[in-house]
């Protein structure tokens, strides 16, 4: 996967869901969550790309982007008006 693959993945992902907590917690399943009984442990374990069922993202990139894409709209904004 090249470099612009990899930002649209990020940008999808980051359009899809509010807060990186949310996109955690859809790479996590009920069965992880029986065996782990932790939450927070879970999403660690996503974060580090133990567990999942998609992209790793880091929490700084998923930041960054969501900056970049509000940056991007209320520019957009701005224009219109």
């Amino acid at each position: 996967m090249d470099q612009d693959e990899a930002l649209t993945t990020v940008d999808n992902i980051v359009t899809q869901f509010n807060t990186y907590e949310d996109f955690l917690d859809s790479q996590i399943t009920t069965l992880d969550l029986y065996y782990l009984e932790d939450e927070g442990l879970a999403r660690q374990l996503v974060e580090l790309g133990y567990r999942g069922t998609g992209e790793v993202v880091k929490r700084e990139d998923f930041e960054a982007r969501k900056a970049a894409i509000e940056i991007a709209r209320l520019a957009e904004r701005t224009q219109k008006k």
